[in-house]
């Protein structure tokens, strides 16, 4: 059974998915800097590069977003264009749009410019592939594209015609505020991440959804009333509380942020990030046991597939990453290794390859990238010797600020807390996290001073309560 842990703070909204008592999935969504992936927008057409079959859009960003062109295509300067971001920016690349727009129900996943109904690849049994297709197709009258997704093994078709109506009203006023004024223009914000999950996930599976904030709990609670009212039990509001230590959630974020990752063996993987790929080391560590050195090291390597596969996830690590496994010399062992970590990461549902094992004996994945790790949320590059990911983030210190304000306030009757900073976090803080700060004194009705000194540690935060 599966638990959904959503820990909603000022400064994120950070959702975890635990099952069995280990947390699988992290989702964590930047309240000061919201995401913009499936958003839509009216954009204008800036700049047009034909060399690189690319068009540069202003959609309101500072930074001019990205949509790929064909010679075919009828874009010019100054052209009004409804897109929506297809990619994240990350690091300097600017988001990546298309003109293809795509809007997600509970069951079908609507596509207005093309004409094609498509079914989730998961769906395996034939029979059930043809009835669902039958149906849509009876409404589907104007032949619009749509994908039946999952979840809609089992609908009748009351539910999935309800789905595609919802989808198609949605549509049209977003074509009509589309018409609507001049200039750049978002005409549609994508559901904030934990709520989209809890859409698209609720199942007889979920044991339970714990959620510390009212207004984030009323939300979900009208949404899951929508999909089934039974779901409404699985709902615990823990107002105000930090549910992520009341579940244990902390201590695994500390594990995931760590280089060092331990196996239940005594083996251990080694995680070191660079800025071209992500290299993993596994080591047998203090698990000797009672088998021979091969398959001693056979079975440290299965244990590591499936610790990579949830470390992968868990991090969000994407792009190229290259495993360094123990070495094996059996032909067999190396090709049950791969088939293991082949299945290990089927459950990821971000597309990933196992591309083989190199001449060096290295094992190369590539796992798509659509935005960046948890280490960019939660660490910062160091201010002295500037090594990347070494120190808490400012989103971070706000965090364990804000959870440490739940805890005076539930606790104690201190009303007022003195937060001492180094300089050069107190200047940023000062600079950029001002209206966070004051957020904060008014959701939990505390005075909150921040001051600078050099008498601390560069990674502490030290915290006065008065």
């Amino acid at each position: 059974m599966k638990q959904i842990i959503v820990q909603s703070l000022v400064s994120s909204t950070q959702t975890a998915v635990i099952k069995g008592n280990k947390l699988v999935e992290l989702l964590i969504e930047d309240n000061i800097h919201k995401k913009t992936k499936s958003n839509i927008y009216r954009g204008i057409v800036k700049n047009i590069k034909p060399g690189i079959e690319a068009a540069f859009v202003d959609i309101g960003f500072e930074k001019m977003a990205y949509l790929p062109i064909k010679s075919s295509d009828n874009i010019k300067n100054g052209m009004e264009v409804l897109i929506q971001i297809n990619k994240e920016g990350v690091g300097t690349k600017a988001p990546k749009l298309t003109q293809e727009i795509s809007l997600s129900g509970r069951y079908l996943v609507l596509i207005p410019s093309n004409d094609r109904i498509t079914i989730s690849n998961k769906i395996l049994e034939e029979k059930e592939r043809f009835r669902l297709k039958k149906i849509v197709k009876s409404f589907n009258k104007e032949k619009l594209g749509i994908i039946i997704r999952t979840e809609a093994v089992n609908c009748d078709i009351d539910k999935l015609k309800e789905d595609f109506d919802l989808l198609i009203k949605r549509y049209q006023e977003i074509l009509k505020q589309f018409k609507l004024g001049i200039g750049p223009k978002l005409l549609y914000r994508e559901l904030d991440l934990d709520t989209k999950y809890i859409k698209d996930n609720i199942n007889e599976d979920i044991d339970k959804i714990v959620i510390n904030d009212k207004t984030k709990y009323d939300e979900i609670k009208s949404i899951l009333s929508n999909i089934n009212k039974d779901y409404i039990q699985k709902l615990v509001l823990e107002e105000n509380k930090d549910v992520f230590d009341l579940y244990k959630v902390s201590k695994e974020i500390e594990k995931a942020l760590s280089k060092k990752v331990w196996l239940k063996s005594g083996g251990y993987l080694i995680i070191e990030k660079t800025e071209a790929l992500t290299v993993i080391d596994v080591n047998t560590g203090k698990f000797t046991g009672s088998l021979s050195r091969e398959e001693t090291m056979y079975k440290t390597n299965l244990e590591a597939c499936e610790e990579i596969a949830r470390q992968l996830k868990i991090r969000d690590i994407g792009g190229i990453i290259i495993v360094d496994f123990i070495d094996l010399h059996k032909k067999k062992y190396k090709e049950n290794l791969i088939k293991k970590l082949e299945e290990a990461l089927k459950s990821d549902k971000r597309k990933s390859e196992v591309l083989g094992i190199t001449r060096l004996g290295l094992v190369e994945i590539a796992r798509r990238r659509e935005k960046d790790s948890i280490d960019s949320y939660y660490l910062r590059a160091c201010e002295t010797c500037k090594s990347d990911f070494s120190q808490k983030s400012i989103n971070y210190i706000l965090d364990d600020l804000e959870k440490e304000i739940m805890r005076v306030k539930e606790h104690t009757n201190y009303d007022s807390i003195l937060m001492e900073l180094k300089p050069y976090i107190y200047n940023e803080m000062l600079d950029k996290y001002k209206d966070c700060i004051k957020k904060l004194k008014n959701k939990y009705s505390i005075n909150i001073e921040i001051s600078k000194t050099e008498n601390i540690n560069q990674k502490d935060v030290k915290i006065i309560y008065k």
